[in-house]
C-alpha cells in the first residue's frame, strides 16, 4: 500500500513538473508589471504567473497554518477546563449533594 501511494504521488508530482514546463514553453511573451507604486522590468508571462501562483499558495499556507495553531490553542484551552470542571463534579459527588441543595 505504502507503495503504491510513493508510485501515486511521483506520478502526480511529475505530471505537475511537465504541465509546468510546457506552460513556461508557451508563455514567453515579455511583459512589464506595473502595481502602481513598484514597477517591475519586463519577465515572461510564465514567470509572473508562476511567481503569483507560488505566492498566493505560500499565503494561502501561512493562513491555513495560522488557523490551525489556533484550533489547537482552543482545543488544549477546552480540555483544561474539561478537566477542571470534571474535578469539581467528582468533588460535589464526594459530598453527596442532592438537586435539593
Amino acid at each position: 500500500m505504502a507503495l503504491l501511494r510513493v508510485l501515486l504521488s511521483l506520478l502526480i508530482v511529475g505530471t505537475a513538473i511537465v504541465l509546468g514546463a510546457l506552460f513556461t514553453l508557451q508563455n514567453t511573451d515579455p511583459v512589464a508589471l506595473d502595481l502602481l507604486v513598484v514597477q517591475f522590468s519586463e519577465r515572461a508571462v510564465a514567470l509572473w504567473l508562476l511567481l503569483f501562483f507560488a505566492t498566493g499558495s505560500m499565503v494561502g499556507l501561512l493562513g491555513g497554518v495560522v488557523v490551525t495553531l489556533r484550533q489547537r490553542a482552543r482545543y488544549v484551552r477546552l480540555r483544561r477546563q474539561h478537566a477542571k470542571l470534571e474535578l469539581e463534579v467528582d468533588r460535589l459527588r464526594r459530598f453527596g449533594l442532592s438537586e435539593s441543595d
